[in-house]
């Protein structure tokens, strides 16, 4: 089989091998510098700056912030040589935000009423029940107790589950796109 039989049949096959695994080490440096950028937030972010008065405030500027970095990793997606190997890093990308942000919402909930959940949370916990939450896990060692806590980890669900399979099928989209763009020019 050549290169050129392979079903990724795109600019990435027409370079050499050397320049291919370049271009995907620094997609894959690149995707891990920004999840790097998006923990050194959570890790530098007080809970208690969360759990001030301004919070919806704060989580209203964090969806924001999420969907601008939704559309620019779908521009840079559907300008970028290789679509597809930007569109997964991206996924990956959006996903530890969403992640992020909900734990940081967790965290400061917990810090702002102790016992909005079945147990203290501190920043550590807070991931923990975001992931376990994202995965539909749930293993039930922390529950949500309070209703304001109860009403964003429903949001979290419909969240995860609507918007990531909607954002895994839009960034399919995307790189096709891309790829038909490149193929026309």
């Amino acid at each position: 089989m050549t290169d050129s039989d392979t079903p990724l049949n795109g600019p990435l096959t027409l370079l050499d091998k050397g320049t291919r695994h370049r271009m995907i080490a620094m997609a894959l440096l690149r995707m891990l510098l920004s999840i790097g950028i998006l923990i050194a937030v959570f890790v530098i972010t007080p809970p208690d700056d969360i759990a001030n008065g301004r919070f919806g405030i704060g989580l209203f500027t964090a969806f924001v912030l999420l969907a601008a970095l939704v559309a620019w990793e779908m521009y840079r997606t559907l300008n970028d040589p290789v679509p597809e190997v930007r569109a997964a890093t991206s996924l990956l990308v959006l996903v530890t935000a969403i992640v992020i942000l909900f734990a940081l919402a967790y965290a400061g909930m917990s810090s702002a009423n102790p016992d909005a959940f079945t147990e203290p949370l501190g920043k550590s916990d807070a991931v923990y029940f975001a992931v376990t939450t994202l995965s539909t896990t749930g293993f039930g060692d922390i529950t949500a107790l309070s209703e304001p806590a109860r009403w964003v980890v429903t949001t979290q669900m419909l969240f995860d589950l609507v918007l990531l399979v909607g954002l895994a099928r839009v960034f399919m989209l995307v790189a096709k796109a891309g790829r038909a763009r490149q193929k026309r020019t």
